[in-house]
């Protein structure tokens, strides 16, 4: 590493030389006895520079990597799932390729050569004996959201499809199905039998 310095000259008055001063290694101050002479190496300018310098190769990185060159220090306020899935959305592609090429391309071909050698050979599992299905079974990755909905998008959520319900632009049933995964619902049939029973139960 490179030190990068910058001389000040300080004089402490009186001298006895009336002349220009020019700063060099060569050049000598004279000075009486009261007064005094100093060099100041660093003012900042050159960390700065260095501060800088890194600054620049965290943004090469990021985006070499398809990150966000956001700060999350500048953030003031909280931020909802939607907007922080849009502010690395850049990152977010490149994983959602990966899924494609590690997920569909990787994981399912290897689980269907499994379920291939189950119907022929004994599987064992952490000692246990897996269950048989047929070969030609329906595999499907269920990939989480990037971001969960903080409570702030699940209270606008509840409210569009409470409006859009109760205008009759979509179903009950559709609007159930649209927040199932958010809320753990697996039957939405029975879901919507569970709803109806207890506003039964309230009118009693």
């Amino acid at each position: 590493m490179t030190y990068s310095s910058d001389p000040t000259l300080l004089i402490k008055e009186p001298a006895t030389a009336d002349r220009e001063i020019i700063k060099g290694a060569g050049n000598a101050l004279v000075v009486s006895k009261d007064g005094d002479a100093k060099l100041l190496e660093i003012g900042g300018t050159a960390a700065n520079a260095v501060i800088d310098y890194v600054r620049v190769l965290r943004e090469l990185a990021l985006e070499s990597v398809h990150g966000n060159r956001s700060s999350a220090d500048r953030i003031a306020a909280a931020q909802s799932g939607r907007a922080l899935e849009l502010m690395n959305q850049g990152l977010i592609w490149l994983a959602d390729n990966l899924l494609i090429s590690y997920g569909t391309n990787g994981i399912l071909p290897l689980l269907r050569m499994v379920l291939r050698a189950a119907e022929r050979y004994p599987i064992t599992v952490l000692g246990r004996q897996a269950p048989k299905a047929p070969v030609d079974t329906r595999l499907t990755l269920d990939w989480p959201n990037w971001y969960p909905p903080t409570a702030a998008d699940q209270l606008a959520a509840a409210q569009s499809l409470s409006t859009l319900a109760t205008a009759g632009q979509i179903s009950r049933e559709t609007a159930v199905r649209s927040i199932s995964d958010a809320y753990g619902v697996t039957d939405v049939a029975a879901e919507l039998a569970r709803i109806a029973k207890d506003r039964m139960d309230d009118d009693c």
